[in-house]
């Protein structure tokens, strides 16, 4: 049986050499120094390493990653005060983005998010860029990891995020499924109704230009124009979309894994709305996934 290779993150991580430096805070665990290995050997970016040196340099001699001609930045042995060092980098221009290291997330995005780290007006989301087997183009879905349960207005800055960041990536003229368990709006079912809210504001005030938005839809007739065409639904989106925006954080998050887990897909994700791209790994991540992240914010960068 031959093993997907997942030919458009490769063609992402390929197009995304840079000199560009990223800030890896408090990388204090194997993967996180693997992935430093990998990024040096695609040349994505020049890592910059946050943490006390003394147990990353012994970590980094049993990963095998040769510290002599990588920047490390000693920090105290707190992952807080790291991150607090990488925001200062950042606001110094020293740092084109960040990617999270062992700490807990908050460890992180606490001091990215206060009102003297990278906050902007722009509310902070999350965009994942999913490859499948079975589906002909990567795709998006916003937002699985950030927002717990935004409301109408709060999901149109999450959508505005994406679409900017797709259209930087060349995926121009977005279309847009808002996904809810139904596609029918029910006033019992807050998803429907904000799917409704957010279609008729666009109609009447593009949310980003070029993009067709519809919702709301079900995950079935969303990815399947079949579904959509037994169900009597007229749709552009059908079977088709480049972006799912999602309901809640609980439906993205276990959306996302279903798709790692079950029906083997890998993702590049980055946080959107902070000042520079920020790579929010998670302990499970595969190398592959940070290594096509890495390369998705520095694209990012690049086409700002």
């Amino acid at each position: 049986m031959t093993r997907f290779t997942y030919p458009r993150l490769q063609q992402l991580i390929t197009a995304a050499k840079t000199d560009l430096p990223l800030g890896i805070v408090y990388p204090l665990s194997a993967p996180s120094l693997e992935t430093v290995c990998e990024l040096l050997a695609h040349q994505l970016c020049v890592p910059i390493l946050l943490g006390p040196k003394q147990p990353l340099t012994k970590l980094a001699q049993e990963v095998g990653l040769d510290l002599q001609n990588i920047c490390l930045i000693d920090t105290p042995d707190d992952p807080v005060v790291a991150a607090k060092i990488a925001v200062q980098m950042v606001k110094q221009g020293k740092l084109a983005a960040l990617m999270k290291g062992s700490q807990h997330t908050e460890d992180l995005m606490g001091p990215v998010v206060e009102r003297s780290g990278l906050r902007t007006e722009r509310r902070t989301s999350h965009l994942f860029l999913f490859e499948l087997a079975n589906y002909p183009k990567l795709l998006g879905i916003s937002d699985c990891v950030v927002n717990i349960a935004p409301n109408a207005s709060q999901k149109q800055q999450i959508l505005l995020s994406s679409l900017e960041a797709l259209d930087r990536l060349g995926i121009h003229h977005a279309k847009v499924a808002i996904i809810a368990a139904t596609e029918v709006v029910n006033a019992m079912m807050p998803a429907t109704l904000d799917a409704k809210a957010i279609v008729e504001a666009h109609h009447l005030a593009p949310i980003f230009s070029g993009a067709v938005i519809e919702g709301p839809l079900g995950f079935d007739n969303a990815l399947s124009a079949l579904s959509a065409q037994t169900k009597g639904i007229q749709s552009i989106v059908a079977g088709e979309p480049d972006l799912l925006l999602v309901p809640d954080l609980q439906v993205g998050n276990i959306l996302y894994k279903a798709l790692i887990y079950m029906a083997g897909a890998e993702c590049a994700g980055v946080i959107l709305g902070a000042q520079v791209p920020i790579i929010l790994t998670s302990r499970a991540d595969s190398i592959f996934s940070r290594v096509a992240s890495t390369a998705l914010a520095m694209r990012l960068v690049i086409q700002q």
